[in-house]
């Protein structure tokens, strides 16, 4: 199996994620955490930059905004073989899932949706 069909087997996580509030930027990477739980369970192979990059950012202060991240994002994105959008409050005018949508579009990647209602319920917000 070469490489490339290998990373063709990945599904990107989009979410919204950058706020003002430092406690919404932490409950929208809980919610991308519990999307890939449950995604990972179902046998799917998920890259979720907020899941595995969150913590990281937090603990030793890189920037959150779409600026730093954006080239290695466009490079993840372009080589999954599906985008996945969680419909959080905030996705539609979020400057990263927009990107990533457009990015998926360029490179006639799949976008598939995810309702978070029921990650909602499970943490006491809906």
């Amino acid at each position: 199996m070469s490489s490339r069909e290998y990373i063709s087997d990945i599904e990107y996580l989009a979410i919204p994620y950058l706020d003002e509030d430092p406690k919404v930027m932490d409950f929208r990477a809980e919610i991308s955490d519990m999307v890939y739980a449950d995604l990972a369970k179902q046998g799917r192979f998920i890259y979720a930059p907020i899941s595995s990059c969150h913590h990281i950012a937090k603990k030793y202060g890189l920037p959150r905004d779409w600026e730093f991240w954006k080239h290695m994002d466009e490079e993840l994105v372009r080589i999954c073989k599906t985008l996945i959008i969680v419909k959080l409050d905030g996705w539609k005018i979020s400057t990263g899932v927009t990107a990533e949508i457009e990015i998926a579009k360029k490179y006639n990647i799949p976008i598939e949706d995810i309702d978070p209602e029921k990650y909602l319920i499970q943490l006491g917000k809906y």
